[in-house]
């Protein structure tokens, strides 16, 4: 329970952080989405089912600041959660080079669907310019920012992953 708070308030952290200060910030290119370096962190370390409950309520909180089609963010957060979560049990999450392919993988594909449902079944054909100006810049400063945050987000989870272990040791209760 102590740990879905933590995780919580990290989310609130990372919202925040996103949707503010890195969004003011002139010098970057790109504002890096932390809220996607979340979900693939969550997903990877704890496996498909946080992985997509913490996609879902970061998509669920862009939805209701800042979307304009209701579920949208939600749905693309909760799936990238859910892909992330698949490889949690095959690698392991003490590298970071699993994650920071992830994070690409998942900018990439997050940033295609924003462009396909958003913007091309609107009639905006320019996909070169949207690639140049949004995409790589965006891609450029997540990964970057990954890089940074994985190490805190592993450390974190897994100093809180300990506790509830040790909580747990007892002649009654089975992990």
């Amino acid at each position: 329970m102590k740990r879905k708070l933590i995780i919580l308030l990290i989310l609130w952290i990372c919202f925040l952080l996103q949707t503010t200060v890195f969004s003011m910030i002139d010098f970057l290119a790109a504002a890096p989405n932390l809220m996607l370096i979340l979900t693939v962190s969550i997903g990877f370390m704890q496996g498909r089912t946080e992985g997509m409950l913490t996609g879902f309520l970061c998509g669920l909180l862009i939805d209701l600041f800042y979307g304009d089609v209701f579920g949208f963010y939600a749905l693309l957060y909760l799936l990238t959660g859910y892909f992330c979560g698949r490889y949690s049990k095959i690698y392991f999450d003490d590298d970071v080079k699993i994650p920071l392919i992830l994070v690409t993988v998942c900018d990439l594909a997050f940033n295609a669907a924003v462009y396909i449902l958003r913007f091309l079944l609107r009639g905006r054909l320019n996909i070169i310019g949207y690639l140049r100006n949004v995409i790589l810049p965006d891609l450029v400063c997540t990964l970057l920012f990954t890089l940074l945050l994985y190490r805190l987000f592993y450390r974190i989870n897994h100093s809180l992953v300990e506790k509830e272990k040790k909580g747990r040791q007892s002649l009654w209760i089975r992990d």
